[in-house]
């Protein structure tokens, strides 16, 4: 797995590393290049974009092949989605907080599902930040719980995790 320091002149931040930038580079995708300046504010999504983005993105990739696939892995960014919609509202009567970027990075792009992850992730990445500088900042990690659930929902479905076994007692 290789990394990457991410972070450029133009958005402010920490220069920190992404992972797995060999796979989502490997990826020859007909037509125009497409990446994004991902700015994060919270320490949660910096982490998650850095370290969970390009694998995510690649292995949706390969999941959305098949056509059955494609139709729930579309399901369950709808989800996500949604949940980082709920933040966003719960978030839309408060100021966005006059605060340095946490972090930024590049982020390639390699489909329209891929792009719908990382926006999702931005919009939650946002709403958070907004929510841990408001009156309810105490329940804003609470909150973003059922967000943490669907993108789990995902990356599970997508990356296949093996089950757990439960431990044997002797």
């Amino acid at each position: 797995m290789s990394a990457q320091v991410c972070g450029n002149a133009v958005a402010a931040g920490q220069q920190l590393a992404v992972k797995n930038v060999d796979r989502i580079e490997a990826i020859n995708i007909p037509g125009v290049e497409k990446r994004r300046i991902a700015e994060l504010y919270t320490w949660v999504f910096s982490r998650m974009v850095r370290r969970d983005f390009n694998l995510t993105s690649v292995k949706l990739f390969f999941y959305c092949k098949k056509t059955d696939q494609a139709d729930l892995a579309r399901f369950l960014l709808a989800n996500l989605t949604e949940e980082a919609q709920v933040l966003e509202d719960m978030a839309r009567p408060y100021e966005m907080p006059a605060s340095t970027i946490f972090s930024s990075c590049d982020m390639r792009i390699i489909s329209d599902e891929s792009e719908e992850l990382l926006n999702a992730l931005l919009t939650a990445d946002r709403a958070l930040h907004k929510l841990m500088h408001s009156p309810l900042a105490e329940v804003a990690e609470a909150n973003l719980l059922p967000f943490m659930r669907a993108y789990n929902a995902l990356r599970h479905k997508v990356i296949g995790f093996p089950k757990r076994q439960p431990a044997c007692a002797e």
